[in-house]
């Protein structure tokens, strides 16, 4: 590899930590300061500044007008990012689960995790979690692999509001989640939302070769 192609691929991984933390902080507080930037990506006021003055000048990031000196991502930012989008019950996290969701960050830049309802774990093993969703959220959120967590609906038809809200590039489904896979096929389709992935992890939690494409 050449002193060129090394740099940009520096470049590149750099720009996609930028704009992963851009992201994450619109998602999290719909806009951020220079201040928010910075302290994120522990930097200098000064060196938040300048790369914030980098992004706006490439359209991946805006300014906006109100409230005053607040930035956020724009779709053209969120466009060099992958985002990947799965779920889960996640009631005492074990191995398994820790293998999945590494499965599945390893899909994109960003992963989120919707977690079920209490009373959709309780519809559909037949009693309520030994962690209530809260809880179960907030131990999610320690997990660095973990980006953002989101609150499953207790009706399941409600998940595409979630898919919509996030705009992701992949849903990532666990093997035990066929019918799941098949309300999701319907339910993408209804609103034509064709360019998001369906990838679905074996047993073993890796992916099937037989990928699911909307």
């Amino acid at each position: 590899m050449n002193n060129g192609t090394k740099e940009g691929t520096l470049f590149q991984s750099l720009l996609k930590e930028f704009l992963r933390v851009a992201y994450l902080l619109t998602i999290n507080k719909d806009s951020f300061t220079v201040e928010d930037f910075s302290s994120k990506l522990d930097r200098t006021i000064e060196e938040g500044k300048a790369l914030i003055s980098v992004l706006t000048s490439m359209n991946l990031i805006k300014r906006l007008v109100n409230p005053p000196d607040h930035f956020k991502i724009t779709q053209g930012g969120k466009n060099n990012l992958k985002i990947v989008l799965t779920g889960g019950v996640f009631d005492i996290i074990h191995m398994g689960h820790i293998e999945t969701l590494k499965t599945a960050k390893e899909g994109g830049n960003i992963l989120i995790v919707v977690v079920a309802s209490d009373k959709m774990v309780e519809s559909t093993k037949g009693r309520l979690p030994l962690n209530s969703q809260a809880n179960r959220m907030k131990i999610l959120e320690e997990l660095t692999i973990v980006d953002v967590t989101a609150k499953g609906s207790p009706d399941p038809s409600k998940f595409l509001e979630t898919v919509v809200e996030y705009e992701p590039d992949v849903i990532v489904l666990g093997y035990d989640q066929s019918s799941t896979e098949k309300m999701l096929i319907d339910q993408l389709e209804k609103v034509d939302l064709n360019d998001i992935e369906i990838r679905k992890l074996n047993l073993y939690n890796k992916f099937s070769m037989n990928k699911t494409f909307v």
